[in-house]
This record gives C-alpha cells, sequence and structure tokens, in this order.
C-alpha cells in the first residue's frame, strides 16, 4: 500500500532543517515558577556574562554568522556546500553565498530603517533554537526584490503539531526599545493587526508563504499536504491550522548599571535577582497590552530581553556589519 502525506509525520522534515545555533554559549534563560505570574507564555533570557559583564559583543559576532542562514534559502546553502564538497580545501561557492546573503541584509537595511537590525535576526535565532520552528520564509531576500512589496512579520516559521497532527505557524515581531513597555505596545499592536487579518494582512502573509515556502528536501506529496494548510478558505487542513506569533522584546535594563564594581564572581548572581524582581510587573504589562489589541495569551511565546543599552547595541550591530 503507498504511503500518502497523511500517514508520514511531517515532524521529521520540520527537525532535518532546522539550523545549527551558539544560543547555549552567548544566552542564559531563567528558570521560573509560574505561581502568581499573569499567564502569558515567557522566555525569559539575557546575555551570557564573563568576568562579571554580559558579553554583548560576543553575541553581535554570532548575529553575523547567522546572516546567511536568514537571508539564504535552504537550497541555496545546500548547493553552496554540495559545490565545494569537490575540494577539501575550498569554500568558495559558500564565501559567495556569505557575501550575497550579507549585500541583501545591508541593502534591506538602508532601504528600510525597520529592517535590517540585530533583533530580527535573533528573533530567528530564538524561535528556532527554542521552539523548535525552523523559518520557512526567508523575506529578506524578498525585500530586496522591487517588484515584491514585502511587510508583515519580520520572519515566518512553521512546525509540525504533533498532538494535533496540523501544520502550525508561528509569525514573528521584533523591537528594541529604551523601555519594555513602550517595545511591548509596539509589538502587541503588530501582530494584534495580523492576528486580526486587518486590511487582509493574515491573508497576504500567507499567501506570500504560499508562493516562497521554503521545504527543501521535503518530498512532493508533503509539501502539497502542508500547502493546504495556508489556504486562507478553500480547504478542511486551513480550518485546523494554528497560527501562533513569537515576539522579541530588547530593552534597556537599569539591573546592568547596579551591578557595576561588584565582584565577578557575585554579579551575575545580583543580576539575576533584580532581574526576577520585575517578572510579574512586566508580564503584568505584555498582558494588558495583548488583551488590548485582542491576541489570545495562548498563541504568543514572549522572548525577554534586557540589554545594557539597546542604542548601544545597534551600534555594534551596524559596525559588525559595516565592517
Amino acid at each position: 500500500m503507498a504511503t500518502t502525506a497523511e500517514d508520514e509525520n511531517p515532524r521529521i522534515h520540520f527537525d532535518r532543517i532546522l539550523g545549527r545555533h551558539y544560543v547555549d554559549a552567548r544566552i542564559r534563560k531563567l528558570t521560573v515558577h509560574d505561581a502568581g505570574l499573569p499567564p502569558v507564555v515567557a522566555h525569559f533570557l539575557y546575555p551570557a556574562f564573563k568576568s562579571g559583564q554580559p558579553t554583548v559583543a560576543e553575541l553581535v559576532m554570532m548575529l553575523m554568522g547567522e546572516i546567511t542562514g536568514f537571508c539564504a534559502t535552504k537550497a541555496q546553502r545546500r548547493l553552496a556546500k554540495m559545490r565545494d564538497a569537490a575540494d577539501p580545501y575550498d569554500s568558495r561557492e559558500t564565501e559567495e553565498l556569505a557575501r550575497w546573503a550579507k549585500a541583501r541584509f545591508i541593502k534591506a537595511r538602508e532601504s528600510d530603517s525597520r529592517s535590517g537590525e540585530g533583533g530580527e535576526l535573533l528573533l530567528y535565532v530564538l524561535v528556532e533554537h527554542f521552539l523548535k520552528a525552523p523559518l520557512v520564509l526567508s523575506k529578506m531576500r524578498l525585500k530586496t526584490s522591487p517588484d515584491m512589496p514585502v511587510h508583515g512579520a519580520d520572519g515566518v516559521h512553521a512546525m509540525w503539531d504533533i498532538d494535533g497532527n496540523r501544520l502550525a505557524m508561528v509569525f514573528g515581531e521584533s523591537k528594541l526599545h529604551q523601555t519594555f513597555a513602550s517595545g511591548m505596545a509596539e509589538a502587541a499592536e503588530s501582530i494584534g493587526l495580523l492576528a486580526r487579518n486587518v486590511d487582509g494582512r493574515m491573508e497576504n502573509e500567507l499567501q506570500l508563504t504560499t508562493g516562497n515556502i521554503d521545504l527543501d528536501g521535503f518530498p512532493s506529496e508533503i509539501q502539497e499536504h502542508l500547502l493546504r494548510f495556508l489556504h486562507p478558505y478553500a480547504t478542511e487542513e486551513s480550518n485546523s491550522r494554528v497560527d501562533k506569533f513569537a515576539l522579541l522584546v530588547g530593552f534597556d535594563f537599569h539591573a546592568y548599571g547596579k551591578i557595576t564594581g561588584k565582584p565577578a564572581a557575585e554579579a551575575e548572581e545580583e543580576f539575576v535577582k533584580l532581574y526576577r524582581k520585575n517578572l510579574k510587573t512586566s508580564l503584568t504589562t505584555a498582558q494588558s497590552h495583548l488583551n488590548a489589541h485582542d491576541v489570545s495569551l495562548d498563541t504568543v511565546d514572549l522572548f525577554f530581553f534586557p540589554l545594557p543599552d539597546v542604542q548601544a547595541f545597534r551600534d555594534a550591530f551596524d559596525k559588525a556589519l559595516y565592517g
């Protein structure tokens, strides 16, 4: 008997195209007990510490290595590696693809001040690492085409929901602000418009994904089956699709200033204590903004990312990008 797309678990193919990232070396995550906290699914992250200081410079270096994966399709990357395999010492094709990807990223940065930021790259890495949802639409590649107006989510990821036997889409939104409240307000507004399909935003997002989805190596019958989940109205599968939202809010955090001068062995511990004191207030703020824009809390993964200085992070990222 022939195997149908419904019989095979697409999860194994999604897992195969997940990227390899250095998150564990560069980012720490707080372990938090949910008792007494607002019901927002949150990931409390921060840059890893070294000698009592957050390693922001090293984080920026890591993000530079993510540009190719963010901008190029998986087929482009696979073919570059295949061509390089013929020579044990040469990586010319891979290096050329990296130059191409960086040029696309810079072009998007210069044509739209909202694009080409470190926050977009960081969110891509976090969604793949923590949610295990690979990027399936390279928007940065499309943004550089004059014939392809691209708006909406910063990143489009997908995964297979085994329990529900259905496709789950993850739409990303990143904000880097001086305050958590202002970043959260803008992020909630953006995904609220998408979630409610205001002015056809969700339909446009699904149409763009359908025409450019990156499922390299997936059997054709599984690709066809997955695309049925993306149709806005004509398929039964679209009724069961899950739409989720991943929000990254990076913000200036006063706690870094309070650990200045602390012994290296104590600095991170003190920082974590101060971080924990703000959790309930921050989650209450997040809940309020999400509710105000009719965003269901159970559809959201919120990534907190406190920084010593958001503008300094931007400046360091731009220096590395253009250097």
